[in-house]
């Protein structure tokens, strides 16, 4: 489904990535890990068209969209919920979920949309009409992955969805990723809590410095010495 392939891009001269490579199949939930400034966010905003590729490749559903605008990106099926979720907080729910609904085809759906959402979120059901900047942290977090759910995505890539959020709010949220992947769509997250991402995704990768340093399924990483002793503390 997601293919890239020896990925490289920064910021103005500096150079974040080099040569970055991954893979999301259909219907898989993959983690991609590492530590603060190991270059997960700007993975991220690469593949969606946030920031430019210097060079490499970004394929979904076999059709290159490298350097695509990030509307060209969103129409095909590729959704982010950014890391801090960026919300309008002065809007409501129901007006942060409407956003959501960006193509011709969520438009269309917008009801039945609106309607799932509000199955896996009840709290939001009955918050519709609430300013998001007056909630709790894990309730914007709800709205976030709610409105990337309005967008209809084949691929939804959550960055970071558990920061700032409580044991229990954090498990919560897996819970609730778990139940999307369930429905046939394929997630990439992005997660600094190794050990929690690693039991629910099916496959993972490490990114160290701006490379992929190790990857395999979630059982392999979880038993690797070296990840243990650098992530999980063991």
């Amino acid at each position: 489904m997601l293919k890239v392939e020896n990925l490289q891009s920064g910021y103005g001269q500096i150079q974040v990535l080099r040569d970055v490579s991954l893979e999301v199949k259909e219907g898989e939930i993959v983690s991609l890990l590492g530590a603060n400034g190991a270059g997960k966010t700007t993975t991220l905003r690469t593949i969606s068209g946030l920031i430019k590729a210097w060079s490499g490749t970004v394929k979904f559903n076999d059709v290159l969209i490298t350097n695509e605008p990030p509307d060209f990106i969103v129409r095909r099926g590729l959704i982010q919920v950014p890391e801090g979720r960026q919300l309008f907080t002065d809007m409501t729910v129901l007006e942060n979920l409407e956003l959501g609904a960006y193509t011709p085809s969520a438009r269309k759906n917008l009801k039945k949309n609106l309607e799932y959402c509000f199955e896996l979120f009840p709290i939001l059901k009955e918050r519709i009409k609430q300013p998001v900047g007056t909630m709790s942290g894990g309730q914007q977090q709800m709205v976030a992955i709610a409105r990337g759910l309005m967008s209809e995505p084949k691929l939804l890539i959550l960055d970071e969805p558990s920061i700032g959020l409580s044991p229990l709010l954090t498990e919560q949220v897996f819970d609730t990723i778990k139940e999307i992947s369930k429905t046939g769509i394929s997630i990439l997250l992005v997660e600094q809590n190794v050990e929690q991402a690693l039991s629910f995704s099916d496959r993972g990768y490490v990114l160290e410095n701006g490379s992929i340093v190790l990857e395999g399924t979630s059982d392999e990483l979880l038993a690797n010495e070296d990840l243990r002793k650098a992530y999980l503390g063991m």
